[in-house]
């Protein structure tokens, strides 16, 4: 008897932490799948960033967070046995006497650049590294939102840490037992479950959705997506292009086409280029780069990349073009698509159940039905001069349908089409008041967009009554400015 009640708990148990907790095998593949490439591309030469911890290992429970481990390649430990010289590298021994039990004293062996130095300290004619030393010069070099918690360098708010690592390519002593312990042992006990959970219906499509609604509700994944914006280099699109022409697989090369896109969508705001009329070689070389970047980021969402390429196109005036692709981004955002942040409605949830999307992957999911936020770096080429205020040194962030209709609203505005420009801000207003696939914390980011159309319009009563409500929905004026808009209105 116990004999079969042992595995219809147990298959009990994990249906239902499929469909209630951590998600279906498949989604937890896919949230792995992800950290990996996102690894991969945000790790260069001298670092290798690894996505740790449980969410490091797909599972995303209450409370979790987001811990990195950024291992430094140059350096390298080792414990008993010396490893094949490189001189290329530093090298730290391990000495685990006089010391608290899972801790180590690494000393310095070979030096290949003076630089090591600053994170060392002397005892006893030796140089050991320093903890302390470390998390200090990184934190240094970083920003001012981060902060040392025990063995990391962590944010304020305590939701991301990130360990600075070292790495012995062999196993230490203490985990010589790990190699043979067994991967299949079940405790001797199995604690209470309730009776009625054995028999859990789990529809496969049911499943589906739930996978679905984790991605677009998943705070950790937006979070370590937007990690790649502190990685401007272009190995992060040369490893990704060449991943994606040998990959075989549909879903992989999607996924590759999704972070692709998402870097160029950045990068393509730090390149330089004159937006007076081309009218040489040099200027047209510019344009071209900047345009065939922006070509390449529509590939992360159905909305946004378009809207930037759209941007692109009014910094150099050319307002017919961006109309034609604000009319085609606004035909892409319709009730079932998706949103960070949102709750299913029972329009998604028929639209998902449709035969087209079941089981496409993730990258081909937000390709196509998701809606992102448009995002400009600070200091961007890309961004509406309407938009920059003097003493603004922040990034801006606004949602993607509400921007859509203020850059349209911009074209008229410049093209003089008064009546045009009426109707416009009316639909802004609307898509704004009803938070039309608007993240309810962007809220406040429409109603700014509102209140400078409005402004510009003459109508400066109205466009008052906008920021005050975004500072009334988001008061941060360190992050909004909102009331600094308020107070150049007098």
């Amino acid at each position: 008897m116990a004999d079969t009640i042992t595995p219809n708990i147990s298959l009990a148990l994990y249906r239902y932490l499929c469909q209630n907790i951590v998600g279906t095998e498949e989604h937890v593949k896919t949230i792995r799948l992800m950290n990996i490439m996102r690894d991969n591309f945000s790790s260069d030469t001298l670092v290798a960033s690894i996505t740790s911890g449980s969410y490091g290992k797909g599972l995303e429970m209450r409370g979790s967070d987001l811990d990195f481990m950024n291992v430094w390649k140059s350096l390298e430990v080792y414990e008993d046995v010396k490893p094949s010289f490189n001189q290329g590298l530093t090298y730290f021994s391990m000495e685990t006497d006089d010391v608290k039990p899972c801790f180590t004293l690494l000393r310095l062996e070979y030096i290949r650049n003076p630089y090591v130095f600053q994170y060392c300290e002397e005892r006893n004619g030796k140089y050991y590294i320093s903890s302390a030393l470390c998390k200090q010069k990184v934190i240094l070099f970083g920003n001012n939102d981060v902060a040392i918690h025990g063995p990391c360098i962590s944010s304020k708010n305590e939701f991301f840490d990130m360990a600075v690592s070292l790495h012995c390519k062999t196993w230490i002593s203490p985990a010589l037992q790990w190699i043979t312990r067994s991967s299949s042992s079940w405790p001797n006990q199995i604690s209470n479950f309730n009776v009625s959970m054995w028999n859990f219906p789990t529809e496969p499509f049911t499943s589906y959705v739930n996978d679905v609604e984790k991605i677009v509700q998943s705070e950790i994944l937006y979070y370590a997506n937007r990690s790649l914006d502190n990685y401007p280099r272009l190995n992060i699109y040369n490893t990704g292009l060449i991943h994606n022409i040998s990959c075989q697989q549909s879903s992989l090369k999607h996924l590759y086409a999704y972070y692709i896109s998402q870097w160029c969508s950045k990068q393509a705001q730090l390149l330089p280029f004159d937006s007076a009329i081309i009218n040489n070689k040099y200027q047209y070389k510019q344009y071209r780069s900047c345009l065939c970047t922006l070509l390449t980021n529509v590939y992360h969402d159905a909305v946004s990349g378009w809207l930037m390429v759209a941007s692109f196109f009014h910094k150099t005036k050319q307002y017919d073009k961006v109309l034609h692709i604000i009319r085609y981004s606004l035909s892409k955002c319709t009730p079932e698509k998706l949103y960070h942040g949102m709750t299913m409605s029972n329009i998604l949830y028929q639209s998902l159940k449709q035969q087209s999307f079941h089981k496409k992957s993730v990258g081909y999911l937000l390709k196509i039905m998701h809606v992102d936020s448009i995002r400009f770096k600070m200091n961007s080429t890309l961004i509406p001069d309407e938009l920059l205020m003097e003493g603004w040194n922040y990034a801006h962030i606004f949602p993607s349908t509400a921007y859509a209709y203020f850059l349209s609203f911009l074209c008229h505005y410049q093209l003089n089409n008064v009546r045009q420009c009426q109707g416009i801000i009316e639909g802004l207003q609307l898509v704004t008041e009803e938070n039309y696939l608007i993240p309810i914390w962007h809220t406040a980011d429409a109603y700014n967009l509102l209140g400078i159309a409005l402004e510009l319009f003459g109508d400066k009563e109205s466009a008052r009554k906008a920021f005050l409500l975004s500072v009334k929905i988001f008061p941060d004026e360190e992050h909004n400015f909102a009331a600094k808009r308020v107070l150049l209105l007098n």
